[in-house]
């Protein structure tokens, strides 16, 4: 068989097997993309292998029925860090609109706000791409926010938690 024959034999699979793909990629959320356990939110797509790097300044923990609570994780002295809890509520998932609408409580120092976002999911190629709008609280105007949510490895997450809270 001729290289060019060879070729020509390769390329009908891969194309119908890159249409089949691209079909799959393209289908609604049954249900909320973002699943328990620890996300970050980039506002750029990242390598995975960066993402452990993005976790170790915070990330935000979901659990099935919706809850979730942000943690971040800032330097107190060298080599320690202080875990403190940021921002905390509930997302409810509509699988009709691709959204997620959460509502919760925010803390800024000694300050608590009130949380109320809507999210909008989509695909874009391999990454999930979340829109969110709010109601920016010092402009009061509405603001829009594009992150691309990837989950942490259980294994930062630990490691962060250990050295953060170290077991008795």
């Amino acid at each position: 068989m001729s290289a060019r024959l060879l070729a020509k034999s390769l390329l009908v699979p891969a194309l119908v097997a890159t249409g089949v793909i691209a079909g799959y990629a393209q289908e609604p959320f049954k249900e909320n993309p973002i699943k328990e356990g620890a996300w970050v939110y980039p506002t750029e797509k990242i390598a995975p292998a960066t993402v452990d790097a993005f976790c170790q300044s915070g990330f935000s923990v979901h659990f099935s029925d919706g809850g979730f609570f942000t943690v971040l994780n800032q330097p107190i002295a060298r080599m320690k860090k202080k875990l403190s809890v940021d921002t905390q509520g509930t997302c409810v998932f509509n699988a009709e609109k691709q959204t997620s609408s959460c509502t919760g409580t925010e803390t800024d120092g000694p300050k608590k706000f009130p949380l109320n976002e809507n999210n909008a999911f989509e695909r874009d190629g391999n990454f999930l791409k979340l829109t969110t709008t709010f109601i920016d609280r010092e402009t009061k105007e509405k603001a829009t926010f594009v992150t691309y949510p990837m989950r942490c490895p259980d294994k930062v997450v630990r490691e962060i938690l250990v050295k953060a809270i170290p077991p008795k």
